[in-house]
């Protein structure tokens, strides 16, 4: 993670403090009665791991039967964070899995059943869903209580499908997942949005699945790498096209590798070890890490437990992916931020093409 990012994450969580505070204050003088919130029965650390059983809704308090509009769809979005039919591309759209819709008399890819109580809402889907990629149920807006207090805007509940770590348990299997570097990004949505580039080097035991790998920072090129060069306080960019851009600049693909190098180097870089598990589905390859933790001197920042799930394809002759990013907490020096959500996209990078000096696993 660059450091203005990591700055203005320190910044936001101070602000946010005081805004807990000033809302404190508010509801004491004035009750507000907010429209009914929604949650995933059993997810953990963002993941379900059995597709057999339907998705179970909760809701915070029973609702309007005829406002709630649904659907289950594969979490693909652009680098502006729009779902495809929330961008201005007309040839876009979205992967729907599931879709219910009382107003349009619209119900496709399963059923739902809404409790007695109004407090919860059963989906059966016809279909499995996939195991790995980001997937989200999208509430759309109009959702409503009893005294008719409604959402007016359109939510996202993002989750996955994950394995367990079956090799770790002297139960893996063969899988096709090749060794070798990888570029990793975590598109971080909780405590605050931000972007984290990652260079990995794994080393995956054909035969169980099982891989030992380093995740080290990755910054962007320096200015000087620019044709003309570019100011002391910029990047250069070289894809999609060359531009100085700041060095917090998020990726807006993950075929942009070559814009970035390795920095394992503290006190502002920093590489961290981890184990876990690559699991051979129909869908593709699912990779699944044992929590890691990330210790970045300057700033300041400890985050514990980073777990990266998403599953792995062939395309062009490389493995890309997309899946969940979390973390158990995020230290901003002493202080808690709280739980990280998010999600991520990773490329295998072509034998030959990987940056120099991405450390390998060290030793435990």
């Amino acid at each position: 993670m660059n450091d203005r990012a990591l700055r203005v994450l320190r910044g936001v969580t101070s602000l946010a403090a005081s805004g807990w505070l000033a809302l404190v204050g508010f509801s004491s003088a004035c009750e507000y009665d907010s429209p009914p919130r929604t949650e995933i029965v059993g997810l953990v650390d963002g993941a379900l791991t059995d597709t057999t059983v339907p998705i179970v809704l909760r809701f915070s308090e029973p609702i309007s039967k005829d406002s709630l509009s649904i659907r289950v769809v594969r979490l693909d979005l652009d680098n502006e964070g729009n779902l495809g039919d929330e961008d201005s591309d007309d040839a876009t759209e979205l992967v729907e899995y599931f879709r219910h819709d009382p107003n349009e008399k619209i119900y496709t890819g399963g059923f739902g059943t809404l409790s007695e109580d109004g407090k919860s809402f059963t989906i059966n889907i016809n279909s499995s869903l996939p195991v790995g990629p980001s997937l989200a149920v999208l509430i759309e807006p109009g959702l409503e209580d009893e005294a008719g207090n409604s959402w007016e805007v359109r939510q996202r509940l993002v989750f996955a499908y994950t394995v367990v770590l079956a090799c770790e348990a002297g139960q893996g299997a063969p899988t096709v997942f090749p060794s070798g570097a990888y570029f990793m990004i975590a598109n971080i949505e909780k405590p605050i949005g931000t972007q984290i580039q990652l260079f990995a080097q794994l080393e995956v035991d054909p035969e169980t699945g099982s891989f030992v790998g380093q995740f080290t920072n990755a910054d962007r090129l320096p200015g000087s790498s620019c044709s003309p060069a570019c100011g002391e306080a910029d990047s250069c960019q070289t894809i999609p096209m060359q531009a100085c851009v700041l060095p917090s600049a998020k990726v807006g693909s993950d075929k942009e590798f070559p814009d970035f190098l390795p920095n394992a180097a503290p006190p502002t870089g920093y590489s961290f070890r981890v184990t876990g598990c690559i699991v051979d589905t129909e869908a593709g390859s699912v990779f699944l890490n044992a929590p890691a933790d990330i210790d970045v001197q300057q700033p300041d920042v400890f985050v514990k437990g980073i777990k990266l799930s998403a599953s792995f394809v062939e395309q062009d002759g490389v493995f890309v992916g997309t899946g969940l990013a979390s973390a158990v907490d995020v230290f901003l020096g002493v202080t808690s931020a709280g739980v990280a959500e998010g999600t991520m996209i990773g490329r295998q990078i072509p034998p030959g093409e990987e940056p120099p000096g991405i450390p390998f696993p060290a030793a435990e």
